[in-house]
């Protein structure tokens, strides 16, 4: 059972990431403050999951 929800977690942070990765990277390419939001949530996303993954080694 344990093994089980690791790999859903894992696949739900593979799926976030790539989420993160294109907001990130559709704002940087369009000019708008919609799109720089778009940008610091997907940075931030980011940020959280690195965050998430360092988390249990301090």
């Amino acid at each position: 059972m344990e093994e089980n929800k690791t790999k859903i977690f894992l696949a739900i942070k593979a799926v976030l990431f790539v989420v993160f990765i294109a907001m990130v990277i559709i704002g940087q390419r369009t000019i708008g403050h919609m799109y720089l939001l778009m940008q610091l949530v997907g940075l931030t996303g980011l940020l959280v999951l690195l965050w998430n993954y360092n988390r249990k080694y301090l």
